[in-house]
């Protein structure tokens, strides 16, 4: 069942990549979090340059973007297959992966703390 899911999610990785040719060009990444009684995501982190923010916003990708992100978190969820509160996606000049990280990450730490 955990490979359907990571094939799945390679697949819509793929997809969102075919979907959106601007995501070619874009290095960077997103960090996301959702809390464990939430199936959708909580907070997320942009660490992108300004002007391809402003560019994935305009274009509707960064919508796309929370959709896929929102449904990666449901599928683990609902699979209990862990990681599966928090990550990064990774964009890497047209590569895109997702790195999940452990619910003792740092960055989910960062969160609570702040909130």
């Amino acid at each position: 069942m955990d490979n359907d899911v990571i094939q799945l999610e390679k697949q819509s990785l793929e997809a969102l990549r075919h979907n959106y040719p601007q995501l070619q060009k874009l290095s960077g990444s997103i960090m996301f979090v959702a809390e464990a009684d939430s199936p959708m995501l909580t907070a997320t982190a942009w660490h992108l340059a300004e002007a391809d923010n402003l560019m994935l916003k305009q274009a509707g990708v960064k919508g796309a973007i929370l959709e896929l992100l929102d449904t990666l978190v449901e599928q683990r969820k609902q699979q209990r297959i862990r990681p599966n509160r928090q990550g990064r996606l990774l964009l890497n000049a047209g590569q895109l992966g997702v790195e999940w990280l452990s619910d003792d990450s740092n960055s989910l730490l960062a969160y609570k703390n702040a909130s």
